[in-house]
């Protein structure tokens, strides 16, 4: 059966030639990528056994879910940069950043972790819990999309503050229908801007990829450590190890700006 005729394998060469040359061209990068993924399911592994927990603890449950989803997603985002997607690659990145900043907010406030929950969850939960965490209003809120926003109120330094709104913003630019982010990765003809169906390897944005990619499992690894901390004290170790080997290939990304 063909489903995209005879250009079905000239897409599939591509694809195939696009992550030799990324992994080629980064290959402590996609190793530390791949490290990380396998470090990402171990770490949700050993955190199963919680779930006993979760009844007393609300962000237990959400953090585990929302770090088992920015792995799911961070593995997506991986072959999307590995067969040269970068469009959508940075789609899927935005909302690992925002799982990133839920975690955080989460953490800090429980409470908001319980009220996010969709009313069957909360349901299961004990009358005390309710009463104990249901109090700041947030389910009442129709724009619970937005609470991963609050957690930039928590940064004390203004431009700090200004900058990670702003990175956020460009984020969004990728998945909104306007375009407004792809005219960074396609090619002008007579001022259109045309997506092209077979990707195309690019060391600039590859390279800025991988620096977002690393960046956001970084902020996943530090936000469900914090959560989880007595379960996870054994991956201590391979979690120092990664972030060395983080630190010495984001060194290369300081005064830059990370995104395209």
């Amino acid at each position: 059966m063909i489903l995209f005729s005879s250009k079905l394998s000239e897409v599939e060469n591509r694809l195939l030639n696009n992550a030799k040359k990324t992994k080629a061209a980064f290959p402590e990068e996609t190793k530390l990528l791949e490290s990380g993924l396998a470090l990402m399911r171990d770490m949700a592994h050993a955190t199963q056994d919680t779930v006993r927990d979760y009844e007393k603890t609300p962000n237990l449950l959400t953090n585990h879910n929302l770090f088992a989803r920015n792995r799911e997603l961070l593995l997506h985002a991986y072959f999307c940069m590995l067969c040269s997607s970068y469009g959508t690659l940075i789609a899927i990145l935005r909302v690992v950043l925002e799982n990133d900043f839920l975690m955080r907010l989460f953490n800090k406030k429980p409470q908001f972790a319980f009220e996010w929950l969709s009313k069957g969850i909360q349901e299961r939960f004990s009358s005390g819990i309710k009463s104990k965490y249901g109090k700041s209003g947030i389910s009442d809120k129709k724009g619970k999309v937005d609470l991963s926003r609050a957690v930039f109120r928590d940064v004390v330094e203004k431009k700090a503050r200004i900058d990670v709104n702003n990175f956020y913003k460009e984020l969004s630019n990728y998945s909104h229908p306007n375009f407004a982010g792809w005219t960074h990765l396609i090619d002008a003809n007579e001022g259109y801007g045309i997506i092209q169906s077979i990707p195309q390897f690019s060391s600039d944005c590859a390279d800025k990829a991988i620096g977002m990619m690393l960046y956001f499992m970084q902020l996943s690894f530090k936000a469900f450590f914090e959560t989880f901390k007595d379960s996870l004290l054994s991956f201590v170790p391979q979690l120092d190890e990664w972030q060395r080997n983080f630190t010495k290939l984001m060194a290369k990304y300081e005064g830059r700006n990370i995104l395209f």
